[in-house]
């Protein structure tokens, strides 16, 4: 309880510094005030075009995200039983790791429509870092896993779905968690660059030609809801699959 007190605190404080510069301010195209943004975000529930940026945008990030997380799992997996593969692909991954976003960005832009861009920058810029966290994770796999499967030898698909798999449940989760904030970021990033017809980063490019910094507060107030969102239901999965293996 007192944990939830202090955060309480700590998000009024926030609010009160942001009126106070406003106020200080005194221009709502710098900096608008909370009671503005309030009223912008009100007038957005009442509006299609609100509902359908989000799905629009929500539906490109999921595909990229969770075709990377797929593709990451698969292949720390395939790279962690064989030898030959992860020094293959080696060259592929420090190349991934040395490309800013930036130019994932610019670079699919060039490539794909606005729309696909979103999916292919997703995947590219989430792959590398959730692949590392799934390796490393198999790499500290117990050692006493290890020793269990010496003395109980069965097929590799055996090992994977009774032992790796359950054991990168965590590992899994840390992945998604991160890598849905960054896909969100990037995302909205790429619908801005490429001028997408729809989704929140054309609303966030209009709002920037019309000067409208309220429309941006509260667009970025969304984006921020849905990223609690997105955690809140993750966590919600990790425990439930985590009273699922208990009982």
């Amino acid at each position: 309880m007192h944990r939830k007190v202090r955060i309480t605190a700590s998000f009024i404080l926030l609010l009160f510094l942001w009126q106070c510069l406003a106020v200080s301010l005194d221009n709502e195209v710098l900096l608008p005030h909370p009671s503005a943004v309030l009223q912008t975000m009100l007038v957005q529930l009442q509006t299609q075009v609100f509902y359908t940026s989000l799905y629009h945008t929500f539906v490109r990030i999921l595909c990229g995200f969770s075709i990377a997380l797929i593709f990451a799992l698969l292949l720390s997996l395939l790279t962690y039983l064989y030898d030959w593969i992860a020094d293959f692909f080696y060259p592929v991954l420090l190349l991934t790791r040395s490309i800013p976003n930036i130019s994932y960005i610019l670079i699919v832009l060039f490539w794909c429509s606005p729309k696909t861009s979103v999916i292919v920058i997703s995947f590219l810029i989430l792959f590398p870092s959730a692949y590392t966290n799934l390796y490393q994770g198999l790499c500290a796999c117990p050692k006493a896993y290890l020793d269990v499967m010496k003395l109980y030898p069965g097929s590799r698909l055996f090992d994977v779905r009774h032992v790796y798999l359950p054991y990168l449940r965590s590992y899994l989760y840390t992945a998604a968690s991160v890598g849905i904030s960054l896909a969100l970021k990037v995302g909205i990033m790429a619908e801005i660059l490429g001028q997408a017809n729809d989704g929140i980063g054309r609303q966030l490019n209009l709002c920037r030609l019309d000067l409208d910094t309220a429309g941006i507060f509260a667009w970025t107030v969304w984006i921020i809801l849905m990223l609690f969102s997105a955690d809140r239901l993750l966590l919600i999965i990790k425990q439930f699959f985590h009273k699922g293996t208990e009982s």
